[in-house]
């Protein structure tokens, strides 16, 4: 599942890169595989943790997108990420991602851009539960 999101995330990250926007496909294509995947019983934590961590991005993206901070393509990005990976890995994915893009803001507003492409900060974090992959 972590492969998955991963996937899906380097996609989005691409696009997020060149077009400024995540096309549907992509966030709904990684959150309809995951359902599917969980529903057939192949999320190793089970679909309680699927939809647990899904529910908290759904909250926590839903509040950034309404305060202006996140778009809509990020918003279904993190559902994707949040089902993909479950509750508690979701959480620390969070911390990575919040980390990597307080920096990626930093470098962009150094160099005088007022917005960022949030993608690139959500494979980082990524990137960032590498070595909890590894432990499992």
């Amino acid at each position: 599942m972590f492969l998955l999101a991963l996937g899906f995330t380097s996609i989005a990250t691409a696009f997020d890169l060149r077009e400024r926007r995540i096309p549907n496909l992509v966030s709904g294509g990684l959150f309809v595989i995951a359902a599917l995947l969980t529903f057939a019983g192949l999320h190793p934590l089970g679909w309680r943790q699927a939809l647990y961590g899904c529910l908290l991005a759904s909250v926590l993206s839903i509040l950034g997108y309404a305060k202006g901070a996140l778009g809509g393509g990020d918003v279904k990005l993190l559902a994707g990420i949040g089902l993909t990976l479950g509750l508690l890995p979701f959480a620390a994915f969070l911390i990575g991602t919040s980390l990597a893009g307080g920096l990626l803001a930093i470098r962009a507003a150094r160099r005088g851009h007022e917005e960022i492409a949030y993608a690139p900060a959500m494979l980082l974090g990524l990137f960032a539960l590498l070595p909890l992959t590894w432990l499992s």
